[in-house]
C-alpha cells in the first residue's frame, strides 16, 4: 500500500512525515513500526505527492478502515493543538488557520503585531489584522479576501531586510511599523512574544518526548526530511 499526501511544500512534507510517523504507533501500538518504510520512489519536488510504504497487510486494512486524513494527521501536533487552544482562549478567528501558521516564518512576531492592532484579528478591517498601509481608506492600506491571506503577507512582510535586520524588536518598531507608537504597543507586543515563544518551547520539548519513546519513527521522519530539504 502506497498512502500519498501532496503537500505544497517541503517545510509541510517535513512536518507530516514526522508527526505521522510519531502518530502510527499511538494509534496502532500493536504494530511494529519496522513494518513502516518511506517507499524507494518517493518524490522530492514541489507540489510532488510523499509516499510511504506500508508493509504489514493488517496494518493496511487498519489504515484503510480509519479515516486518517492529513488533517488529522496535523491536529495530532502539540504545536498546532497548542496554539489552537490558545487562541481560542482569546476567543481569536485565527484559531482554525493554527496549522497553516506555523508554518510561516516569523510567526509568533506576527501574532504578536495582531495583538495590539486587533486582538488577535478579532478587530479587523478588509481582513487585515495587523494595520499593513496605514489606515482604512488610505492609498496603501491593504485588504485580504481572508485573514489567512493577511497573516502569509505579514510573515513575509517581517522577513524583508528592514524588519528582520534592521528594526528587529518592537522598541525599534515603535516609530516605524507604528507611528508614532507607544510604550503599551510594545508592551502588549513583547508580552504575547513572550508568551508565543514560551507555548512554542513547551511544543518543542514535547514533540522531543516523543521521539525519544519512538526512536525509529523519529530517525525516519528526520531522514526525509533532510532529502526533501537537500
Amino acid at each position: 500500500m502506497k498512502a500519498l499526501f501532496t503537500l505544497k511544500s517541503a517545510k509541510e512534507i517535513g512536518l507530516i512525515s514526522f508527526i505521522f510517523l510519531i502518530t502510527l504507533p499511538l494509534i496502532y501500538p500493536e504494530v511494529p513500526l519496522a513494518q513502516i518504510a518511506l517507499a524507494s520512489d518517493a518524490q522530492t519536488g514541489e507540489n510532488q505527492p510523499l509516499v510511504f510504504q506500508i508493509k504489514d497487510p493488517t496494518l493496511i486494512q487498519k489504515l484503510q478502515n480509519s479515516s486518517l486524513s492529513y488533517q488529522a494527521v496535523v491536529d495530532n501536533d502539540p504545536l498546532v493543538m497548542k496554539l489552537k487552544v490558545y487562541l481560542e482562549e482569546h476567543n481569536s478567528p485565527l484559531a482554525e488557520y493554527a496549522d497553516q501558521m506555523i508554518l510561516q516564518p516569523q510567526w509568533q512576531r506576527a501574532l504578536a503585531i495582531s495583538w495590539v492592532e486587533s486582538n488577535f484579528g478579532i478587530h479587523c478591517a478588509n481582513n487585515n489584522c495587523s494595520g499593513i498601509g496605514v489606515a482604512p481608506g488610505h492609498p496603501a492600506w491593504r485588504k485580504y479576501e481572508t485573514k489567512l491571506d493577511w497573516f502569509k503577507d505579514m510573515c513575509q512582510l517581517l522577513e524583508k531586510p528592514i524588519y528582520k535586520e534592521k528594526y528587529t524588536t518592537f522598541e525599534k518598531m515603535k516609530g516605524i511599523y507604528v507611528y508614532p507608537g507607544s510604550n503599551s504597543w510594545v508592551y502588549g507586543a513583547k508580552t504575547k512574544y513572550a508568551e508565543l515563544m514560551a507555548l512554542t518551547k513547551e511544543a518543542e520539548e514535547e514533540k522531543l518526548a516523543q521521539s525519544q519513546t519512538y526512536p525509529i519513527a523519529t530517525a525516519l521522519g528526520t531522514i526525509e526530511l533532510a532529502e526533501l530539504t537537500k
